[in-house]
């Protein structure tokens, strides 16, 4: 596939015995397992995927219902065809009562986590960010902004807030990439204790352009302090996942009583 084609787009052989819908099926499922197809995206219109490919509507329907029958693909009466979101057991969980990075999560699925680096500065801390990290409004906070993905499918934009005279020099580069946990661990800062706030929203334009998604679509938005051992405001974080593919489990324990 060129850099410039469609995910969709399918080499088809005129002279295979396969028959030409078999083969359009066994592109498509092959585009959908190696994540070239993103699971819970739409499919292009029948018409369009005919054309594109110069195979007939019918041809297209036979692929589309075998790949439906197989549970690849869901077909909703007037809206279209979509890639079948990924089962609970597939998606990347974090549990609540247990305090781990999205490194830690993501690899515990056997994905590769990532992070790009949308925005980082030294600066003064705001209001929120002062109070939650006990500084004082002259003193100075790495503020970085970065774009979280799951064996390169974009998760989560995370927003996390640093005493700068706490953590000591900062880079962009020592945060791209990067488990910030696990750098926060080598300086001896390890959080060990985190107070996380949960709750649903909707994606607004600039979230749903960074993690390809429909303006309006469920988030799950997190706010979170850490802190150290020693009880130091280590980070103050704020961070939208993706509701479609990212879970919140919560382990419950009852009182013995």
């Amino acid at each position: 596939m060129s850099p410039s084609s469609p995910p969709w787009a399918i080499p088809l052989d005129s002279a295979s015995a396969l028959p030409v819908y078999m083969q359009v099926a066994q592109g498509l499922e092959q585009r959908i397992h190696s994540g070239d197809l993103r699971r819970g995206s739409a499919l292009p219109a029948e018409r369009e995927l005919a054309s594109h490919l110069q195979v007939s509507r019918v041809t297209v329907r036979q692929a589309l219902a075998l790949l439906a029958q197989q549970g690849l693909l869901t077909r909703k009466h007037g809206s279209g065809t979509f890639i079948t979101p990924p089962t609970p057991e597939e998606r990347p969980s974090r549990t609540l009562g247990l305090l781990s990075s999205f490194s830690e999560d993501v690899r515990s699925r056997g994905q590769t986590p990532g992070a790009r680096v949308l925005g980082f500065e030294l600066t003064r801390p705001s209001p929120q960010e002062a109070m939650s990290l006990a500084l004082s409004p002259g003193e100075k906070v790495y503020r970085i902004r970065r774009l979280r993905t799951s064996d390169g499918e974009a998760l989560a934009v995370e927003d996390s807030t640093l005493p700068a005279a706490l953590v000591g020099e900062l880079h962009e580069e020592d945060v791209s990439d990067a488990s910030l946990y696990a750098l926060l661990g080598i300086r001896k800062l390890q959080p060990v204790r985190a107070i996380r706030h949960l709750r649903a929203v909707s994606a607004d334009l600039q979230l749903s352009e960074l993690l390809g998604i429909a303006p309006g679509a469920a988030l799950l938005a997190t706010e979170r302090v850490s802190w150290t051992g020693g009880g130091r405001p280590v980070e103050y974080a704020r961070a939208h996942y993706r509701g479609d593919r990212y879970d919140f489990v919560m382990e419950l324990h009852g009182n013995g009583e």
